[in-house]
């Protein structure tokens, strides 16, 4: 894996201080990391098939309503052995229920949070006794769904390049700590209208192995774009923003995202797409103290490569780039994208989507994007249930053609894709697998393996309104 951001610790270095850690009770808040990822990471990474124990931090549940947490935890294994653990549901005023877990080679499961606890707000640790495994998490509100990778370690810092607290929308962020110390967390936003630093969200203490749900139309209100960074005094945690709008200016649905845990200099996003409808912006965030100049450079399926888009993000500010507006690429042309900070100034970037009539498209999601590069790379989310569509982007920045190849997990069995092998990707090109239509069954784990590096996004947007749900694949070294 081509790493641009951070640096992985040899697993001999961290295996001492985790075989203590495989029982919840065990849990302690390390730092800077957890087995198996480093928090210089600026995206979740899996550990690698002779990893000893694989750990992932799942924060936001959709609180449907009391008693009901629209919460499914999504564990696959890529690997030729079958791996055994637990998965621990806290909810707020309960005790931690944990319940035992079998995940067979070249399988996935479905966890559903209701099925255990009986409670609105949840959050979740999976422990697994081994590696070639990725875990993410769906949140579901009536036919609406998201999905998000969960974090294979805790940090003491995460940023969120967007979110809104517009008329139609409520934002959440969540604020999971896992562990049995408490933590204490400072918040504060980048609006389109300037920085907010509540005060009361200064100091504001997470309680140990607890979940706090901070809405933040409560603090910043009516912002059409509300940039946020937390960072503890003490402890660690997660951090997932949940968005939700309702309908009354054409958005609908519910968006999920795991928050960065680290800027980078480079931010790749291997689909994009606007057209009447729908728009497409990218957002960065500058958290740090020096100004950073970015731009924004985008591969199109068809036509002349355009001039990048360039722009200066102030420090401790956020700058949206409007697709359309922009003239970066033609409606209706499927392009990737990558948003680089040409002065080595750190940023965070997320790529919007927001879907409204006339679009076939509706609702929102905005994604970070990838910092990274990766030879493998891996999706977990299998049948949701109400997930209508599943479509694989794979983009190749290198100077190299690369082959690809798309499996799936079909219970023991690693299955290629029909039409799907060794496919090749010209340099600096993308291409975007309608795998629904292609595979057997409805959506699976899925393992995209190329001969270079690439960057893998996963669309599991509803066949019908509402939502858009798009993802990152999770590298694997």
């Amino acid at each position: 894996m081509r790493r641009r951001a951070g640096i992985r610790l040899p697993a001999v270095v961290v295996l001492a201080g985790i075989m203590a850690g495989m029982a919840l009770v065990d849990i302690t808040d390390r730092t800077p990391v957890t087995f198996g990822s480093s928090g210089a990471f600026a995206m979740p990474t899996a550990d690698g098939p002779s990893s000893l124990t694989s750990t992932w931090f799942c924060a936001a549940s959709a609180n449907v309503a009391e008693g009901q947490s629209g919460l499914d935890v999504l564990v696959a294994n890529f690997g030729d052995e079958a791996r055994s653990g637990t998965v621990t549901w806290m909810a707020d005023g309960a005790d931690p229920v944990i319940r035992p877990l079998q995940v067979g080679a070249h399988d996935g499961v479905s966890l559903a949070a209701d099925d255990a606890v009986d409670a609105g707000a949840v959050s979740a640790v999976v422990e697994l006794d081994g590696g070639s495994v990725a875990v993410e998490h769906a949140v579901s509100v009536g036919a609406g769904s998201a999905v998000a990778p969960c974090a294979p370690s805790a940090s003491g810092a995460w940023y969120l390049a967007n979110g809104t607290t517009a008329r139609d929308a409520s934002e959440v962020l969540v604020l999971f700590n896992p562990f049995p110390g408490d933590a204490v967390v400072d918040i504060s936003f980048s609006t389109d209208q300037g920085r907010d630093e509540p005060e009361a969200l200064q100091g504001l203490p997470v309680p140990a192995r607890s979940t706090t749900r901070v809405a933040a139309g409560e603090y910043v209100r009516r912002r059409d774009v509300a940039a946020a960074t937390v960072s503890t005094r003490t402890g660690r945690v997660v951090v997932d923003r949940l968005q939700r709008f309702d309908g009354s200016e054409g958005r609908r649905g519910i968006a999920l995202a795991l928050a960065a845990p680290a800027p980078s200099p480079v931010w790749t996003f291997p689909a994009g797409r606007h057209q009447e409808g729908l728009a497409e912006r990218w957002h960065v965030y500058n958290p740090g103290e020096r100004d950073a100049v970015v731009i924004v450079e985008v591969a199109p399926e068809e036509g002349e490569i355009p001039i990048p888009v360039e722009r200066t993000v102030s420090a401790g500010a956020q700058l949206v780039i409007d697709a359309a507006e922009a003239s970066v690429v033609p409606a209706g042309v499927g392009h990737s994208s990558v948003v680089r900070s040409i002065n080595g100034v750190p940023v965070v970037a997320e790529r919007e989507l927001s879907g409204v009539a006339p679009s076939p498209r509706r609702g929102w999601s905005s994604m970070p994007g990838s910092p990274l590069e990766a030879e493998r790379w891996l999706l977990a989310a299998g049948d949701l249930g109400n997930v209508g569509g599943d479509r694989v982007s794979v983009f190749n920045p290198g100077p190299g053609a690369v082959r690809l190849s798309v499996r799936a997990q079909a219970g023991a069995r690693e299955v290629t894709v029909a039409g799907l092998e060794a496919v090749e990707l010209a340099p600096g090109s993308h291409r975007q697998f309608d795998v629904g239509d292609l595979a057997d069954g409805p959506p699976r784990p899925l393992v995209v393996e190329a001969d270079g590096p690439v960057v893998v996004e996963r669309d599991l947007s509803p066949a019908a309104d509402p939502g858009i749900s798009t993802l990152l694949g999770i590298p694997l070294p």
